[in-house]
């Protein structure tokens, strides 16, 4: 009799359980995909690579690395938000594709505050403000000059980059005209700058950085709310009167939309762990990068003043991508 009622009460336990979580696994159970909307090399794929190795670790599985790039990010984020919303899709959030492409973009493919699942914000860097060998300009204040007795044009990655809108925000604040010729890519900017073709360049710390060391261009200021550490004698923007006029070009993880909270919360604990790896920082501060983290809560946030901050800028000066 008590062998029959055990089998009974077996049975029933097993009838109360649902097949979902019978079969039920721990995340992660398999390799997880971290979409990068922007071309191996750049700043935005190391952090990427970088602190993925890392997390990897912590999640006992791999995070394979896909370079998506297009449209600024769109094509990459498009394709991320798309994906099922069970964490094994993941992507790379940054100024761009989190920020600026909802006001720049009349459509961009993917609505910035219903399709993404914040996860974390990951790091930010500043831009150089630096102008070539031969320009004359040896400060902000003759470049402000010189932009009101005649032409001075400024390179950028292309439309919409921070550094396209580092030159608006100058043209707004100081009232003077710049012309902007748009590049694709930092690496052709640069070039043009040292050869005189652009008088001046904000350009990402981490890829202009080794220019301004080997003396081929000059810098005149930076964009951070603080001096940078590798630049420590070089005066901020608001320092230089500007107030605020501060750029900081960040790095954060997103998820599609309905992504589970305890998953989220998983993917958040791996990348928080990472970024307090010394290794994983000091390349990260060699790069030119400080590392953040935080709650999920704390790039919803971000995302909400930065799109509100450069909507703000991209209507005054209307820019636009046509």
């Amino acid at each position: 009799m008590k062998k029959t009622m055990t089998t009974l009460l077996l049975a029933l336990a097993g009838a109360l359980i649902s097949p979902g979580q019978a079969g039920a696994q721990p995340f992660p159970s398999k390799p997880i995909r971290m979409i990068v909307p922007v071309p191996p090399g750049g700043s935005g794929d190391l952090v990427s690579r970088l602190v993925a190795g890392a997390a990897a670790n912590d999640l006992q599985q791999p995070i394979v690395i896909d370079n998506r790039p297009g449209a600024t990010g769109n094509i990459g984020t498009v394709a991320a938000v798309n994906a099922p919303a069970d964490g094994y899709t993941i992507f790379l959030c940054s100024i761009g594709n989190c920020s600026v492409n909802a006001s720049l973009y009349a459509n961009p493919g993917f609505d910035l505050f219903k399709d993404i699942a914040p996860v974390i914000l990951l790091g930010s860097s500043i831009n150089a403000f630096v102008t070539g060998p031969n320009t004359g300009i040896d400060s902000l204040q003759t470049l402000i000059g010189k932009a009101k007795t005649g032409d001075i044009s400024y390179g950028s990655s292309g439309v919409g980059a921070s550094n396209h809108l580092a030159g608006e925000l100058l043209k707004k604040m100081a009232g003077i005209s710049l012309l902007h010729v748009p590049y694709k890519g930092s690496g052709p900017a640069i070039t043009d700058l040292i050869g005189g073709q652009i008088d001046v360049f904000f350009d990402n710390e981490p890829s202009i950085l080794p220019f301004i060391k080997s003396g081929k261009v000059k810098v005149l200021a930076v964009t951070g709310r603080t001096r940078s550490a590798n630049l420590p004698n070089v005066q901020t923007m608001e320092e230089l009167g500007y107030k605020g006029f501060v750029i900081e070009p960040w790095f954060a993880i997103g998820a599609p939309a309905g992504t589970p909270e305890p998953v989220i919360q998983r993917l958040n604990a791996a990348f928080n762990h990472a970024l307090k790896d010394p290794a994983v920082i000091s390349k990260l501060n060699q790069s030119g990068i400080g590392a953040i983290g935080g709650a999920p809560s704390v790039l919803a946030g971000h995302i909400k003043s930065e799109h509100d901050k450069w909507a703000e800028l991209i209507r005054a000066q209307r820019i636009s991508t046509e």
